[in-house]
């Protein structure tokens, strides 16, 4: 291990050729460092420290594997004193061997620390040290885990063509029996058009709509699936099962109007060809099931907006759909992209938004 030397005054010349500069971990003053020297003492507080990995590039780095890096363990800053430390893979918590901190290993700020690594790197996690007494005073959770999802209690459709995973602790809950038959069951195990993932939702979603709440009302489910899980898939296949049972009727309520077409793919992905799909901005504010309009059945597409939106005559477009579904209406309605109707209930001074407000009248106003 060599000796580094303090920073000389600017009119003293600059560092030799190829050195570079760092500060020490201990008395913070800037030393010089000599080309090829990873491992050093500071001269001044005479603390045993390395470069950082990002300073040993280059030249440096072929020499670094005989100055005490050690290519199976992960070099991780410690969060106090910025010593750099070798880590054995898998360890999660330790104490820092030169200040004798507790620290733990973080998944989620190693890039904030270290530049990309070279082509070819050595298979490892990407780690950080981070103090565990500042991490847990926050109230964050250190080295949370996560797990390969699979539908621990049906077995019907194809795994998932994307991995799907859920945290450790959520993986140690089971869900409920599953107690609803399928009536296209049979239809998509022979076709494979929805994974076993997608097939397990829309059996919860119908066994839940089985279920009545105090009031009367039907009850609902709520979708929480991340990106590409298949979201618009299952709903066709929601729509799908309602229509072998009568339901013959659906509103579908997104973001965009775009998204019909989308609809109608998933749909026709499912087997539902003979599902029509309206896009209720094409459609005149007179009633859906006149004979000027025609719409007697198939999937109402709207958007957020159009929920509230009115002709120059008055007529709402909430009143046309409460209307056209009917007083004994037992169909499907659809919130996707739920979150466009947020704030119902504002804060305290606030007003709840007009999206708000009809999401919620379109429910209780004959619709369950």
């Amino acid at each position: 291990m060599g000796q580094a030397s303090v920073q000389a005054p600017p009119q003293q010349g600059l560092p030799l050729q190829g050195s570079c500069q760092v500060r020490c971990a201990g008395c913070r003053m800037i030393l010089t460092v000599a080309p090829g020297m990873t491992e050093f003492s500071c001269p001044t507080c005479n603390l045993a420290q390395m470069l950082p990995p990002e300073l040993m590039r280059g030249p440096a780095q072929a020499q670094a594997q005989a100055h005490g890096i050690d290519p199976t363990k992960i070099q991780l800053p410690c969060a106090h004193c910025k010593a750099i430390l070798n880590v054995p893979h898998g360890l999660s918590r330790f104490a820092c061997p030169q200040c004798g901190i507790d620290l733990a290993v973080d998944l989620s700020k190693f890039k904030h620390h270290f530049p990309p690594p070279p082509l070819e790197p050595p298979e490892e996690v990407n780690e950080v040290a981070i103090d565990v007494e500042r991490e847990e005073d926050e109230g964050g959770m250190v080295g949370e885990t996560f797990s390969d999802y699979h539908p621990p209690k049906l077995s019907i459709g194809p795994p998932h063509p994307d991995p799907v995973v859920e945290t450790s602790s959520l993986s140690a809950v089971q869900p409920p029996e599953p107690t609803y038959d399928l009536k296209i069951k049979d239809d998509l195990e022979s076709s494979k058009t929805l994974s076993c993932l997608q097939i397990e939702t829309i059996v919860y979603t119908c066994q839940r709509h089985l279920q009545h709440l105090q009031d009367g009302a039907r009850a609902g489910f709520f979708i929480g699936d991340g990106a590409g899980v298949g979201k618009g898939r299952t709903i066709a296949g929601l729509i799908w099962e309602n229509w072998h049972l009568g339901r013959k009727k659906a509103l579908w309520i997104s973001a965009g109007s775009d998204l019909k077409f989308d609809a109608r793919r998933d749909l026709d992905d499912v087997g539902a060809m003979c599902v029509e799909v309206h896009a209720l901005n094409k459609l005149p504010y007179s009633k859906l099931d006149s004979k000027s309009v025609g719409v007697r059945e198939g999937v109402v597409f709207l958007t957020y907006s159009s929920l509230i939106a009115s002709s120059e005559k008055g007529r709402s477009r909430l009143q046309q759909l409460v209307q056209w579904c009917g007083p004994e209406y037992d169909g499907l309605l659809v919130f996707d992209e739920c979150h466009k109707a947020k704030n119902l209930i504002p804060e305290t001074g606030g007003q709840p938004t007009r999206t708000g407000e009809a999401v919620l009248d379109i429910q209780v106003g004959g619709l369950d």
